[in-house]
C-alpha cells in the first residue's frame, strides 16, 4: 500500500476562482444526493479578503446558500478563519464524487482547497492506480502529483472532537497568561523573562500566574504526549 497527494484545478467550479486571494481551505464533510450538494468547508483568508472569498462562493452558479457558523480571528496574525455550510446543486460528478465511485479512498479529509486547486490524499493499493486516479482527475482540469509515498504508515492526528475539548480547558484567562509568556520569551532556553515579570505585566499576582501557566502547560502537555507516542 501507498499514499499520494494529488491537486487538480477544478474549471468553472469556485474552488478553481479562489486563486485570486490569500486563502486556503478544507473540507470537513460532504454529501451528495439528487444532484444536492451539502458540504461543510473551515477556510483561512487574509483578513481584508475574508468577505471577497464568501462572495466567491455564494455567487457561484452551483451554490444555493452559504452560512457562515462560526468565524474569529488568528491571533497574531491579519487573518481571519470561517467554518461554512454550503448547500448547492451540481449537474456534474466532481472530483470527489468521482474518486469515490472509482474505489478510491480519500485519508484524512474530503479533500483541501489551496491555490485554487483541489488537493486529495488518497490509499492506493499498487503504483498503477496513481495513473488511473490521474486520469480521472484530467476530466476536470490540470493534475498535478504533489507527492508519493512508498509505504503506507496510518497518520496519527487527534479527532475534532478532541481537539475541541482540548480548547475548551484553555479558558480566557490562561489563554492570556499563555500569550503573555510566549510573547515574553518565557519558554526560550534561557528564559528571555521570569514568572514575576509576566505577572507584572498582566497585573495579577505570581502565584495566580503560575497556577494559570502550570495547569494550561499540563492538559497541553497530557494531550500532545499521547500522540507523540503513538506516532513513535
Amino acid at each position: 500500500m501507498l499514499t499520494a497527494k494529488l491537486s487538480v484545478r477544478y474549471e468553472g467550479d469556485w474552488t478553481a476562482e479562489l486563486d485570486r486571494y490569500d486563502v486556503t481551505g478544507q473540507f470537513l464533510a460532504s454529501t451528495y444526493r439528487d444532484r444536492r450538494y451539502f458540504g461543510l468547508f473551515a477556510l483561512e483568508a487574509a483578513e481584508n479578503e475574508c468577505e471577497a472569498v464568501i462572495d466567491v462562493i455564494r455567487e457561484h452558479e452551483t451554490t444555493d446558500t452559504i452560512d457562515v457558523i462560526e468565524r474569529y480571528q488568528v491571533e497574531g496574525a491579519d487573518r481571519v478563519t470561517a467554518t461554512v455550510i454550503i448547500k448547492g446543486q451540481y449537474f456534474e460528478f466532481t472530483p470527489l464524487q468521482v474518486l469515490l465511485h472509482e474505489g478510491f479512498i480519500p485519508l484524512a479529509n474530503f479533500g483541501e482547497v489551496r491555490d485554487g486547486r483541489e488537493t486529495f490524499d488518497l490509499l492506493l493499493s499498487k503504483r498503477e492506480d496513481l495513473a488511473e486516479a490521474v486520469d480521472l482527475l484530467e476530466r476536470f482540469g490540470p493534475v498535478t502529483i504533489e507527492y508519493v509515498s512508498r509505504d503506507f504508515q496510518r497518520r496519527i492526528t487527534p479527532s475534532v472532537t478532541e481537539w475541541a475539548e482540548l480548547f475548551e480547558t484553555v479558558t480566557p484567562r490562561r489563554r492570556r497568561v499563555l500569550n503573555e509568556a510566549l510573547e515574553a520569551g518565557y519558554f526560550d532556553v534561557p528564559r528571555g523573562c521570569t514568572l514575576e515579570e509576566i505577572a507584572d505585566d498582566l497585573g495579577i499576582a505570581k502565584t495566580t500566574a503560575s497556577q494559570h501557566l502550570r495547569k494550561a502547560e499540563k492538559d497541553l502537555m497530557q494531550f500532545f504526549i499521547k500522540y507523540v507516542n503513538l506516532s513513535a
